[in-house]
């Protein structure tokens, strides 16, 4: 019998709210818990990967807080994205053993949201040497949909995926977004109307079947614990880059 992934739908969640709950339920998952897909929004949000540098923020921070959105470094994977209602983000909270290829589990994580873009009749690729899901637009323009970065740590993963739905995507135009100039898609740009929750579903059910996993779906997950998140954790240092001075 497959392992078990519980998917919970949190609704609207403050980023680092939402990254304090990954590390605690990474901490579950390494001391033997449930495996967990939380599904969720976030309240706008520019997040730095590893890879990432302000030098990508095409504005000044007075123009990020006239939009209510805040900026954080953070320890996943890629470069500078936006978050926001209206895009369903994914964070995979799996074990991650010895001889496992990462690759190949970012490729299931793109292979299922291109599933999910299929029941909804959206034809969606993936480009060579770069990490998402991209799809055409109405009038031919390649535009990416769907992103991804992940994070590997004592044996289990965190971060993971955003997929547009009805985001509001100048959200996107004041950054670079991943590193580098391209369009930006949306369910809603494609002319279709869906709600989060529907996509988190198909979403859920999608990511389950690419990793092997049985789908258990969870309506309440345990608040995170101070003592659950460990001390070296980048979140208990999270600095919101646009109330505070941004670095050169």
């Amino acid at each position: 019998m497959p392992s078990a992934l519980h998917a919970t739908w949190l609704g609207r969640v403050a980023y680092v709210d939402a990254w304090r709950l990954q590390e605690a339920v990474a901490t579950r998952v390494r001391a033997g818990g449930a495996e967990r897909l939380l599904l969720l929004e976030h309240d706008p949000v520019y997040t730095i990967g590893r890879r990432g540098t302000t030098d990508h923020l095409l504005v000044g921070p007075d123009i990020l807080r006239a939009a209510g959105a805040a900026m954080y470094r953070v320890d996943r994977g890629g470069d500078i994205t936006y978050h926001g209602p209206g895009q369903l983000v994914g964070y995979p909270i799996i074990r991650f053993v010895e001889g496992h290829d990462l690759v190949g589990y970012v490729r299931a994580i793109e292979d299922a949201m291109r599933d999910a873009l299929a029941s909804y009749g959206i034809s969606s690729r993936t480009e060579r040497g770069k990490t998402g899901v991209w799809v055409d637009l109405p009038d031919g323009r390649p535009a990416k949909i769907g992103a991804i970065g992940v994070r590997m740590s004592r044996g289990v993963t965190t971060h993971g995926f955003a997929l547009n739905v009805s985001t509001d995507l100048a959200g996107f135009e004041r950054v670079l977004p991943c590193g580098f100039q391209h369009e930006v898609g949306s369910l809603a740009r494609l002319g279709v109307a869906a709600g989060v929750r529907e996509v988190a579903d198909r979403c859920s059910v999608a990511l389950a079947a690419r990793l092997g996993r049985e789908l258990v779906a969870e309506t309440h997950i345990e608040p995170p614990m101070d003592d659950e998140i460990p001390d070296d954790a980048p979140v208990r240092t999270a600095l919101d880059l646009v109330a505070e001075a941004v670095p050169a």
